[in-house]
C-alpha cells in the first residue's frame, strides 16, 4: 500500500498541472539473459509546470518519482523495490537573444521505503548555458552536482544541438550521458539513435544495515518519437545495456568526490556486486506543452 500511496503523490499532482507545463510518463524494462544475470523493470513520472508568467525570468516547479524493481533468482537482490520522490525548482533567464541560464535544485528521498528517516536524503543541483550561435547550431555547457550516498558527484555538462532543416537532421544531447542522433520525417514522426548514462543509489532500511545499493547502467540503442495527438507525444526505444553493475555497500563505505560516479569496488569491496549486460526496452507517453527556449 505504502508503494502505491508512492506512486499517487507525485501522479495526482501531475495529472492537475500538466495542462500547464510538460508531463512524462516513462516504462522501462531488462530482462535477464542468464541464470544469475540482473533482470530490472523501472517506471518514472515527472512533471513540471511554470509558476512564474515572466517569459524572460521564469520559475517552474518540477515533481519526480522513480522506482526500479530488481530480480535475481539467486540473490539478496531478489524483488528488491527501491523508490525515490522529489521536487525541483528551476529559475530560467533569457540573459540575451542568444544565451539562456537555467538553475535547478532538487531535494530528494531515495530508499525502499521500509523506514523512511533524514539518512535518506539526496540533494542534486545544476547550473546551465546554452547559447544559440546560428540557426542550425546551439552550444551549451555547465556543472551538475549530486549527493549520493557513496559521497559528492560531480558531472561536466557540454550540450551541443545541431538541426539541419534541409535533411532534417538533428544531432544533440548531453555530453557523454545523454548523445543523440536524429531524423525528423516530418512534425509528427522523428526516429533516431541514442545512449544514455545513468547512475543511482538508494538507502538501504535498518533491517539490511542501512547499506545502499548503488546502480550504473550505460545503454544504447534505436528510438521512436511519434505525436499522438495534440501535444501528447508516445515515446519508444529498444537497445542493449553494455554496462549493467548493481553493487551494495555499508554506509560508511564513501568517497569525498567522484566525477561520473566512478568504480567504487576499486576502493572498497562490495557486500554484493553483480555485473551484467541485457536488453533494454522503454516505452512512453509525455505532454508537451511549453519549452524554456
Amino acid at each position: 500500500m505504502k508503494h502505491i500511496c508512492c506512486l499517487l503523490f507525485i501522479l495526482i499532482p501531475a495529472i492537475g498541472f500538466s495542462q500547464f507545463g510538460t508531463l512524462d510518463i516513462t516504462n522501462e524494462i531488462s530482462p535477464s539473459n542468464g541464470n544469475n544475470s540482473l533482470n530490472t523493470l523501472s517506471q518514472s513520472v515527472s512533471a513540471r509546470f511554470p509558476i512564474s508568467h515572466d517569459k524572460a525570468k521564469r520559475f517552474s516547479l518540477g515533481l519526480h518519482y522513480k522506482n526500479l524493481l530488481t530480480g535475481n533468482n539467486t540473490s539478496v537482490i531478489d524483488n528488491l523495490w527501491l523508490h525515490s520522490v522529489g521536487v525541483s525548482l528551476t529559475y530560467t533567464d533569457r540573459i540575451n537573444d542568444q544565451t539562456i541560464m537555467s538553475i535547478t535544485a532538487q531535494p530528494s528521498i531515495w530508499c525502499d521505503m521500509e523506514s523512511i528517516s533524514g539518512d535518506d536524503v539526496r540533494f542534486n543541483g545544476m547550473v546551465h548555458f546554452i547559447t544559440k550561435k546560428s540557426e542550425t547550431f546551439s552550444l551549451g555547457w555547465g556543472l551538475a552536482y549530486s549527493y549520493q550516498f557513496f559521497g559528492n558527484q560531480i558531472i561536466p555538462i557540454i550540450d551541443v544541438r545541431f538541426k539541419k532543416n534541409t535533411v532534417h537532421w538533428r544531432i544533440g544531447g548531453a555530453l557523454p550521458l545523454r548523445p543523440r542522433i536524429e531524423y525528423v520525417f516530418n512534425k509528427n514522426t522523428s526516429i533516431g539513435f541514442k545512449m544514455e548514462g545513468n547512475y543511482y543509489s538508494y538507502r538501504l532500511s535498518p533491517q539490511l544495515n542501512s547499506q545502499y545499493l548503488f546502480y550504473r547502467q550505460w545503454d544504447a540503442g534505436l528510438f521512436l518519437d511519434q505525436r499522438i495527438s495534440g501535444k501528447w507525444y508516445f515515446t519508444a526505444s529498444s537497445g542493449y545495456a553494455f554496462n549493467r553493475s548493481l553493487q551494495i555497500f555499508d554506509k560508511d563505505q564513501t568517497l569525498p568526490l567522484t566525477i561520473f560516479g566512478g568504480k567504487l569496488d576499486k576502493k572498497f569491496t562490495p557486500a554484493y556486486s553483480n555485473q551484467s549486460t541485457g536488453f533494454v526496452f522503454k516505452i512512453g507517453v509525455q505532454l508537451r506543452l511549453f519549452s524554456i527556449e
